[in-house]
């Protein structure tokens, strides 16, 4: 079966689960093409209408650690400030952080 989408990334992701969007975490203990010791949680939409391969990013920061995991959970009720869900990272260094993604857009 052929890829219909994707990104160059050593990522941990994890989908939107009621809009059409992908999180990718840097992930830990992998090294990239430009041997970047950086690391970012980046939002990418799943654009199917358009014939382009590569997701186009809709978002992003600087994390301050590399992803050991990462979850996108769904919003509350009502939520309006958190429409979209929020996303969690385990990090490397044994914290966790959470994200608003319409924040990140």
């Amino acid at each position: 079966m052929a890829c219909i989408k994707g990104t160059l990334r050593s990522a941990s992701v994890a989908f939107s689960p009621d809009s059409p969007y992908l999180a990718a975490g840097t992930m830990a203990g992998a090294v990239d093409l430009s041997f970047s010791s950086s690391a970012n949680l980046e939002v990418f939409k799943l654009d199917f209408q358009s014939d382009e391969w590569e997701l186009p990013v809709v978002g992003e920061c600087a994390s301050s650690e590399r992803f050991s995991r990462l979850s996108w959970g769904k919003p509350g009720p009502g939520s309006k400030e958190y429409a979209l869900g929020l996303i969690a990272g385990g990090l490397v260094d044994g914290g966790i952080n959470i994200w608003n993604p319409l924040r990140l857009m």
